[in-house]
């Protein structure tokens, strides 16, 4: 039975290209066999794995073209009542309203069919979470959450078309999420030696000579830079001796899912300062504060002082 899941999941994730999707083809695929077996005459099960997971697949693309369809016919119906508030709350992008307004619609195609009949209520029910929840019968905190997904999404998207390249405001939570769970497999992986696993992931890169060095115990934190869809992200963790360090990565997103362009990396430098000094690198960002792509510009006199505050010599 093992067998016949890996080979339903194999043949689903060549077809439809979604780690997400492919494992629920593959569970669907060894339900509805363990419903028939009894009744399928050929001796060729593995076969009929193949050809019921075809038929999954189909399905899956179905619901993707009928979900386009949807997404065109409620974008058209989408309130614009909450437009002004996400305007006002993208504090360092200086673009007219009308621009802005036409980008908000462009980041509104990327919701998911459910998605946008959530925000279609939510903008119907003038933004009130307790009707809401009087028509859905969900819970409010679930509610809350969906809408802060979906608010953060529109941001994300928004915060992309203006050209911002760096800050995690740029990470709808569906990326945000593909990137976590990929630390989480690459930390696990990384302990039992077995990266192959992740062939998914490294599809895009040879890693047969790839012998990363690290023992991560914890990723602290991370910050994201994006230039021509690629996303470049750094990472600081602690090691198996509760030491900081830090690596990068880049990847893009192919059918929601991540695909490694450059493995994880550790920077040649890491340095870590005092509490004095962090509260003195934070005014100098708040004096300088981001522009509209979202980068400090702290002036080059500014810079070296830094660099002797963290001990860099003058080269």
């Amino acid at each position: 039975m093992k067998n016949y899941h890996t080979l339903a999941y194999n043949y689903a994730l060549y077809k439809v290209g979604s780690l997400d999707a492919a494992e629920d083809i593959a569970s669907q695929t060894i339900y509805s066999y363990l419903l028939k077996r009894d009744r399928i005459t050929s001796e060729n099960h593995g076969g009929w794995i193949i050809n019921t997971s075809k038929n999954y697949c189909n399905q899956y693309f179905d619901r993707l073209q009928l979900e386009k369809k949807l997404k065109h016919n409620l974008i058209a119906n989408v309130a614009g009542e909450i437009q002004t508030k996400i305007y006002e709350s993208l504090d360092f992008v200086e673009v007219e309203k009308d621009e802005f307004f036409d980008a908000v619609k462009n980041a509104k195609e990327t919701l998911s069919s459910k998605e946008l009949q959530t925000y279609i209520l939510y903008l119907q029910c003038e933004t009130n979470v307790q009707r809401m929840v009087e028509i859905t019968a969900e819970s409010s905190d679930v509610i809350r959450q969906r809408i802060s997904r979906i608010n953060r999404k529109i941001k994300a998207e928004t915060y992309k078309k203006f050209g911002v390249i760096t800050t995690k405001k740029i990470l709808s939570p569906q990326i945000n999420d593909i990137i976590k769970k990929f630390l989480l497999r690459f930390k696990k992986n990384l302990e039992n030696n077995t990266l192959n696993k992740m062939f998914y992931y490294f599809s895009k890169k040879d890693i047969s000579d790839y012998k990363p060095q690290f023992n991560i115990k914890k990723v602290l934190d991370y910050e994201v830079n994006l230039k021509d869809s690629i996303y470049k992200i750094h990472v600081v963790f602690t090691n198996i001796h509760d030491e900081s360090e830090s690596f990068y990565f880049s990847f893009t997103v192919e059918h929601n899912s991540l695909k490694v362009i450059q493995p994880p990396t550790p920077h040649q430098e890491h340095y870590q300062v005092s509490i004095e000094d962090t509260a003195l690198i934070m005014d100098l960002l708040k004096r300088y504060p981001e522009d509209s792509t979202g980068v400090h510009n702290v002036p080059d006199e500014e810079l070296q002082l830094l660099k002797k505050l963290l001990g860099e010599e003058d080269e």
